[in-house]
C-alpha cells in the first residue's frame, strides 16, 4: 500500500483519518449489537419442534426423529445408524432401516450424501451379513441410482460400485448382474447405457472367465458398437478390466478386435480411449501379439495423431514413455529409431522453425550441438504447449528406452530443447525430472552440466524450485558420474547417509556462478520458503564442491544471510549450512574462521535476534559435531548467555539445558556438571521473568530425567549414543589427520623430500624447516596424530603437562571454553573463538592410520595476550606416555590452546584438579607475571 500517496496535503489525510475512524466505529456499534443477541436465535415453536422425550430408548428416538423430526435430526440418525445396528441389530433392521428407506425417497442431497457414506460403512465393516445387507440395503442402492438427480444418481452409482467389491459372487450375479444387463439394452437412456459400462467392468473382476464369457462379454460386444459415441468410450475404457478377467487367450480372440475397431473410430474420444486401454493392456498381452498386432496399430495411431494434430495428441505424448516402455522387448533397431523421431518431433511440435527464441542463458558450448531451434510463435498453442510437458514429463523414461550410452547422440538435443523451451510450464516440468535423468545417465551425467546451469539461471522463479527442490539428488549423481574428479582416501559421514565417498568433480566449479544466481533471484523476491529451501540444500555441496571452492564462494553468501535477513527460517537454514560447511571443511584455519565469525556475529552481538540464533547454532552444532567439540568450542559462550540481559534470551536458553547435560560424561566432566547446576539454580532464584521461570522449572523436569554416564557404566541407548559421538570424532580427527598429511606432502615437496629422524621409540617427529616453524602433532598418545590444541592448566595442578610452544615464532590457537577473552572487536579474526576440536583416545584408538603414528609437537602460534603460559595435563596410553614441565615462552608472551586431543578424555579423578575458567585465568595470569623459564623434560616409558 502506498501510504506516501496518501497524505500530499493535510486536508486530504485529515478526511481520510476521519472517515476510517467514522468507519471503524461503525463496525465496533455491529459488533456490539451482535453480543446482544443472546437468547432469541429459536422461536418457541422451533424449541418444541426440535425437543424430544428424553425417556425414549435409542430406537424409539430414532424412529420418532425420522417420521417426524427436522431435516438436521434426520441426518443425525442416519449418522448414528451404523452404531445402532451394532448395539440394537435386530430391532434396529426391523424398525428403523425401513424408516430410512422411506426418508431416502424424497430426501434432498444433504441427506442422500450422507446416507451414501453410512451405506459403504455398513457393508465395508461387516455390521450385517452379506445376505441381510442384499436384502435391506442392496435394493435401496440399485433404486437411487435410476435417480432423475444426476449428481445423486452419480453418487449411488459409486456406492454401488464399491459395494460390489464386497458382496459374494451369488448375490452379484442374481441381483446386480441382471440389473446392468437390463441398464445395457439399447432401448435405455444413455445414462442408463453409461452405468450399465461402468458396473459391467466392476462385476468382472469378480467373476470367472466362464462366467463372463457367457454372462457378460456379449453386451460388453454390443456396447463397443453402440451408436452413441459416449457409450463407445464408456465401454471402451473398461475392456482393460473384462480382458484380465478373461484371460490371455479369450482376450486375443474377443477383445483385441473390437479394440483395433475403436481405435479407428471416428470420434477422438472413442480413439483416446482405446489408446488408454491398449497402454494398460501391454502387460497382459504376450510378445507374439505385441509384435504383429499392437506395434502396428500404435505407429499408425500416432502417424494419424500426427497428421490431424486433433485431440489426441497430448494424449498420444502423455502415454508415450508407457508405449515406449511396455513395447521395448519387442521392438526392432528400426522400430526403436522410428519411436525415438516421432517423440523428437513431438518435442518441438508448435514451435516456428524461422524464428529462434533468443536465450542469454545458454551456455555457449552448446551452440555447436545439433539441437532443434528454439522459437517463440505457436500455432495452436495450448494443444502444443501440452503435448512438449507430457514430453517432458516422460523424459526419464525415453532415456532409458534410448540407453545412456545413445543419450548424447539420440536425445541431448532434443533435451537442451526442452530446457530453454519458450514456454514456462516446459521449462518447469524438465526442472522438476532432471536429477532422475542425471542418475541414469551414470558417467555420462557431465554432458548435461550446461542444461543445469541454464535452469538455475532461468528467469522464473517456478523453473528455481523445481531443479532446487531435488538439487541434492542431482549433485550426488554429478558427484558420483562425474569423469574428473578428486577422490579421497577417506569416506566419511555426510547428514542423513551413512556413508559418502566424497568426491570432488574439479569441471564442476562451473556451476558456482549459476548457485549464486538461482540465490541471488531467490533473495530478491518475496518468496521466503523457496530461499529457505535453497540456502537448505546448499548444505549438500561438499558432495561435489571443494572446501576452497565452498569457502571463497559460498560461504560468505550464507553468511550474509545469517547477519542481515529478516526472516527467521532463513537464517536458520544459513546458520545450519554453514555449520555444515565448518564440518566438512579440510582447512583447520577456516574451520577455526567460521567458528569464530559465528562466535562474533551472533553470541556476541548487540541485537537480541542474533544472540537468540547462536542458540539455535548450537542445537546444530550438537547435531552435527561430536560431544569434545561442543564443549572445547561453544559451552562457555553460550552458558553467558543465562545471565544476558534480555528475557526472551534467557527464554530461548532454557530450551538448551537438557541438551548440555546430555553432553556430560563423569567424572571428567564434573565441574562442567557443577557448573550448569550453578546457572539453573541462580535462574531459579534470581529470576524476575515469570516466562523464563516457568520455562526453567520445565527444564529442570527434563534434567532430572536425563541419566548420567559414570565411566564403562552405560545403558544401551547411551552406548548407541556413545558410539554415534565416537563416529563423530573420528571423522574430525580424520580432517585433521588428512590436513597434516597434504602440508607435510607439500612440505616434502618443498623441501626435496627430505625428513627428520624417528625418534628412539618410533614416534615420526618431522620439521617442516620453513623459516624455523616446527610442525607436528604430540606425542601424548599413540591415537592422537592429528594436530593437538594445549589448554591452559591451573598452576599447581596435579595434572600432567604437556610440551609447551616453542619460544621463537610458534603458533597456536586459543580454546574456546579455557580462554575466557572479550575484549575482541566485532569481525575480527580471532583463534580464541574458533579452536577445531580433535577426537578423543576412545575414539582416536580406532583409526589405524592415525594410530599408528607417534607424537608431534603441534604448531605453535604468537599470541597477543601476555603472560598466559600454557601448560598441559598427563595423557595417558596403553603404549607410552609422555610428562612435560611446561614452562611460559622465553618472551612471557606466547599461551597455548588446546586442540581436543585423545588425552583430554582419560582425565583422572583422583589426580586431576578441575577448575573454572575463571579460576584458570587468574592462576595463569599469575604464573605469566613471574615472567620464569623452565625447562622441558620428556620421559620415554618402553612398551609393555
Amino acid at each position: 500500500m502506498d501510504w506516501g500517496g496518501r497524505s500530499t496535503t493535510s486536508t486530504m489525510s485529515t478526511g481520510v483519518v476521519d472517515e476510517l475512524a467514522l468507519e471503524l466505529d461503525e463496525n465496533l456499534a455491529d459488533l456490539s449489537l451482535e453480543k446482544t443477541i443472546t437468547s432469541s436465535l429459536k422461536t418457541a415453536e422451533e424449541i418444541e419442534r426440535l425437543t424430544v422425550d428424553e425417556r425414549l430408548g435409542d430406537i424409539e428416538r430414532a424412529v420418532y426423529l425420522l417420521s417426524s423430526g427436522q431435516e438436521v435430526q434426520r441426518i443425525s440418525v442416519i449418522n448414528n445408524l451404523p452404531q445402532l445396528l451394532r448395539d440394537h441389530n435386530n430391532e434396529a433392521m426391523r424398525r428403523v432401516v425401513p424408516k430410512v428407506r422411506e426418508v431416502l425417497h424424497l430426501a434432498n442431497c444433504e441427506l442422500q450424501d450422507a446416507a451414501t457414506k453410512v451405506f459403504v460403512t455398513i457393508i465395508e465393516e461387516r455390521i450385517v451379513t452379506p445376505a441381510v445387507y442384499a436384502q435391506s440395503f442392496l435394493q435401496t442402492i440399485l433404486t437411487n441410482v435410476d435417480n432423475r438427480d444426476p449428481d445423486i444418481s452419480e453418487a449411488w452409482l459409486e456406492v454401488l460400485l464399491q459395494v460390489i467389491t464386497c458382496l459374494p459372487k451369488d448375490i452379484l450375479k442374481r441381483d446386480v448382474l441382471t440389473v446392468a444387463v437390463a441398464k445395457g439394452q439399447l432401448s435405455q437412456s444413455v445414462q442408463s447405457r453409461l452405468a450399465s459400462c461402468r458396473i459391467l467392468g466392476k462385476i468382472a473382476t469378480r467373476c470367472d472367465s466362464f462366467m463372463i464369457k457367457r454372462d457378460i462379454l456379449p453386451l460388453v460386444t454390443s456396447l463397443c458398437q453402440n451408436v452413441d459415441y459416449e457409450v463407445r468410450a464408456c465401454m471402451c475404457r473398461q475392456l482393460d478390466l473384462v480382458a484380465r478377467g478373461l484371460g490371455l487367450e479369450p482376450t486375443k480372440s474377443a477383445i483385441l478386435p473390437e479394440l483395433v475397431e475403436l481405435s479407428n473410430d471416428e470420434e477422438s474420444c472413442v480413439r483416446l480411449a482405446a489408446l488408454e486401454t491398449i497402454v494398460s493392456l501391454l502387460s497382459l498381452l504376450d510378445d507374439e501379439t505385441c509384435t504383429q498386432t499392437i506395434i502396428p496399430l500404435v505407429c499408425k495411431f500416432c502417424e494419424t495423431a500426427m497428421r490431424c494434430e486433433d485431440s489426441t495428441l497430448p494424449a498420444v505424448a502423455r502415454q508415450f514413455g508407457r508405449l515406449c516402455h511396455g513395447l521395448s522387448v519387442n521392438l526392432t533397431e528400426d522400430q526403436k529409431i522410428w519411436f525415438l523421431n516421432f517423440y523428437c518431433k513431438l518435442c518441438v511440435i508448435g514451435l516456428v522453425p524461422d524464428k529462434t527464441r533468443v536465450n542469454d542463458r545458454q551456455d555457449a558450448s552448446r551452440a555447436s550441438k545439433q539441437s532443434p531451434p528454439i522459437l517463440n510463435l505457436y500455432r495452436e498453442e495450448d494443444r502444443h504447449m501440452e503435448c512438449r510437458r507430457h514430453c517432458a514429463f516422460n523424459f526419464p523414461c525415453m532415456v532409458l528406452f534410448a540407453g545412456p550410452r545413445n543419450f548424447k547422440t539420440e536425445l541431448h538435443g532434443t533435451f537442451a530443447s526442452l530446457c530453454d523451451d519458450p514456454n514456462k510450464c516446459v521449462r518447469v516440468t524438465m526442472a522438476s525430472g532432471f536429477h532422475e535423468v542425471a542418475k541414469m545417465l551414470g558417467s555420462n551425467v557431465l554432458t548435461i552440466q550446461g542444461e543445469l546451469i541454464s535452469l538455475l539461471k532461468d528467469d522464473s522463479l517456478e523453473v528455481i524450485q523445481g531443479i532446487i527442490s531435488y538439487l541434492p539428488d542431482t549433485l550426488d549423481a554429478f558427484a558420483r558420474g562425474g569423469g574428473n574428479v578428486i577422490t579421497e582416501s577417506k569416506i566419511l559421514g555426510f547428514g542423513f547417509d551413512n556413508l559418502f565417498l566424497c568426491r570432488r568433480v574439479t569441471g564442476l566449479s562451473d556451476l558456482i556462478p549459476a548457485l549464486l544466481s538461482a540465490e541471488s533471484a531467490t533473495a530478491a523476491s518475496r518468496n521466503w520458503r523457496l530461499h529457505r529451501d535453497i540456502l537448505d540444500k546448499y548444505s549438500h555441496l561438499p558432495r561435489c564442491l571443494t572446501s576452497e571452492q565452498i569457502y571463497g564462494k559460498i560461504t560468505p553468501m550464507v553468511f550474509r544471510h545469517i547477519t542481515t535477513h529478516r526472516v527467521l527460517p532463513v537464517q536458520l537454514a544459513a546458520a545450519r549450512t554453514i555449520c555444515v560447511f565448518m564440518k566438512y571443511n579440510r582447512k583447520l584455519e577456516q574451520r577455526q574462521d567460521m567458528c569464530g565469525k559465528l562466535i562474533a556475529e551472533c553470541c556476541h552481538s548487540k541485537n537480541h535476534r542474533y544472540r537468540k540464533l547462536f542458540i539455535d547454532i548450537c542445537h546444530f552444532s550438537l547435531e552435527l559435531f561430536s560431544k569434545s567439540f561442543f564443549k572445547d568450542n561453544l559451552y562457555n559462550y553460550v552458558v553467558q548467555l543465562a545471565q544476558d540481559p534480555v528475557p526472551n534470551v534467557r527464554l530461548k536458553f532454557c530450551s538448551l539445558l537438557p541438551s548440555l547435560k546430555a553432553q556430560f560424561k563423569l567424572p571428567k566432566d564434573l565441574q562442567l556438571l557443577q557448573q550448569l547446576e550453578t546457572i539453573v539454580r541462580r535462574l531459579l532464584s534470581m529470576e524476575n521473568d515469570q516466562d523464563v521461570v516457568t520455562a526453567v522449572r520445565r527444564a529442570v523436569f527434563e534434567l532430572d530425567k536425563i541419566q548420567m554416564c559414570v565411566g564403562s557404566l552405560t545403558s544401551k541407548r547411551q552406548a548407541e549414543d556413545d558410539l554415534l559421538d565416537q563416529k563423530k570424532e573420528e571423522d574430525e580427527q580424520l580432517l585433521l589427520e588428512m590436513e597434516r598429511r597434504e602440508l607435510e606432502d607439500s612440505e616434502g615437496k618443498a623441501g626435496g623430500g627430505s625428513k627428520a629422524p624417528t625418534s628412539a621409540k618410533g614416534g615420526d617427529r618431522r620439521k617442516t624447516g620453513t623459516e624455523g616453524k616446527n610442525v607436528g602433532v604430540s606425542s601424548t598418545t599413540a591415537s592422537s596424530a592429528a594436530k593437538k590444541v594445549t589448554r591452559p592448566a591451573k598452576t599447581g595442578s596435579a595434572t600432567g603437562k604437556r610440551p609447551p610452544p616453542s619460544s621463537s615464532s610458534n603458533t597456536s590457537v586459543t580454546s574456546t571454553n579455557r580462554a575466557t577473552k572479550t575484549g575482541k572487536a566485532p569481525g575480527k579474526k580471532s583463534t580464541e573463538n574458533a579452536t577445531f576440536a580433535a577426537p578423543t583416545a576412545s575414539s582416536a584408538s580406532k583409526v589405524t592410520s592415525i594410530s599408528a603414528k607417534a607424537g608431534k609437537k603441534s604448531p605453535p602460534v604468537p599470541e597477543t595476550n601476555n603472560n598466559k603460559p600454557g601448560k598441559s595435563r598427563k595423557g595417558s596410553d596403553q603404549n607410552a606416555s609422555t610428562t612435560v614441565d611446561g614452562p611460559s615462552s622465553s618472551s612471557g608472551s606466547s599461551s597455548s590452546i588446546k586442540r581436543t586431543s585423545s588425552t583430554s578424555e582419560s582425565r583422572k579423578g583422583s589426580s586431576t584438579s578441575v577448575t573454572s575458567p575463571r579460576v584458570r585465568q587468574s592462576s595463569a595470569s599469575n604464573v605469566a607475571s613471574t615472567n620464569s623459564t623452565t625447562r622441558i623434560k620428556k620421559t620415554t616409558v618402553s612398551k609393555s
